[in-house]
């Protein structure tokens, strides 16, 4: 009988620790600014007769690995920033009830400082809060770079430490500002506009010279609360040429078009002056596509002996996949490009790269 009465104690021996556990009481899956994540700490149960010292922090940190064989600063290294802490710190008085400790943080518009200022001469500002993004979130991101975010908890009771930590996901808003384009309107990743030989059949001779010019795509906007939804319509118009035309030659009546949009992700293992152009340290991906049969060609004479036509497509958008909204970071960044294929008779397919910002905030 006596062995029988140690045997629950055995058992409760034996048995895992009940774990310290952080639960969100917030409905909302993914949190955009201005925003509460809301939830509870709770406390094992042996530990709520003790006075506790509690911090709960929101903590957002960014993860780059730069691939060995690259010939730039720092290659081979693998960067962990952390650029946001939010605390909340409290002391727990002993109690046999309370084991529940309530939490909340409110999502900012912006950093609260810049985490890069004493690495960077030239002081450029990194306020810009970054979304949620890593490889399995995001198909569009590389395995080489992440920005995570999450709730982390320390308890303190005696000589004993507990820690739990929950992942949470978070979208800022962004609003409208112009595609990027670099010094004096040259960008490596831009091509605004190509050039080629016309010709009108298969075996046709050249018959003169088509050209392609597209101009500036207006910013697409993609409400926060629908990520799925798809897009407001923010078409690219694109501007035909022919030009030096044979005396013979007819007019093309129609085009193809596809047009691709491709997400680039930029990541560096030091804070960026700006955006890298080493393949090792920007990934493309496409996110979507459309194509169509044939569009029609008006064309107009022009005094120069030269003629003209336009038309327009549209920027195609995911239904079924999340988009991040355009953004940059001190060490990721995300852009898209609208990637235009053009054919005209049998001439080769025109190709340009047109920048385009996805934003999800609207003015107030």
């Amino acid at each position: 009988m006596k062995a029988a009465q140690y045997i629950p104690q055995l058992i409760a021996s034996l048995s895992p620790r009940p774990a310290m556990e952080i639960r969100l009481t917030s409905k909302h899956t993914v949190f955009t600014t201005g925003q509460t994540i809301e939830g509870e700490l709770t406390l094992p149960r042996r530990n709520t007769t003790q006075y506790a010292r509690i911090s709960v922090a929101l903590i957002g940190r960014t993860t780059t690995s730069i691939m060995n064989s690259l010939p730039f600063p720092n290659s081979g290294s693998t960067m962990d920033d952390t650029f946001l802490q939010m605390h909340h710190t409290e002391t727990l008085k002993a109690s046999h009830d309370q084991r529940i400790f309530p939490f909340s943080f409110v999502i900012p518009d912006a950093l609260p400082f810049d985490s890069c200022y004493e690495k960077i001469p030239s002081g450029n500002d990194h306020l810009q809060l970054p979304p949620s993004v890593d490889y399995s979130s995001d198909r569009c991101c590389p395995e080489m770079c992440s920005v995570v975010y999450y709730i982390h908890a320390e308890v303190v009771v005696g000589n004993e430490r507990l820690h739990a930590t929950r992942q949470v996901q978070l979208l800022p808003l962004y609003h409208e500002q112009p595609p990027r384009f670099g010094a004096d309107g040259e960008d490596n990743e831009t091509h605004m506009s190509d050039s080629t030989a016309l010709r009108l059949s298969l075996l046709s001779a050249k018959m003169g010279r088509v050209t392609v010019r597209a101009r500036e795509a207006k910013p697409l906007y993609l409400p926060p609360d629908q990520p799925h939804h798809g897009s407001t319509i923010a078409p690219i118009r694109l501007d035909l040429a022919l030009s030096r035309l044979h005396p013979d030659a007819g007019f093309p009546a129609d085009c193809q078009v596809k047009v691709t949009l491709e997400a680039v992700t930029y990541f560096t293992a030091l804070p960026m002056v700006k955006l890298p152009t080493s393949q090792g340290q920007l990934f493309s991906a496409s996110v979507c596509s459309w194509k169509n049969k044939s569009i029609g060609l008006t064309w107009r004479g022009n005094k120069d002996d030269s003629y003209s036509s336009s038309i327009v497509v549209p920027i195609p958008v995911p239904s079924d996949t999340s988009v991040i909204p355009t953004f940059h970071h001190c060490y990721v960044a995300r852009e898209y490009f609208a990637k235009v294929e053009l054919t005209v008779g049998y001439s080769r397919a025109l190709r340009i790269k047109v920048p385009v910002q996805i934003y999800n905030s609207l003015p107030n």
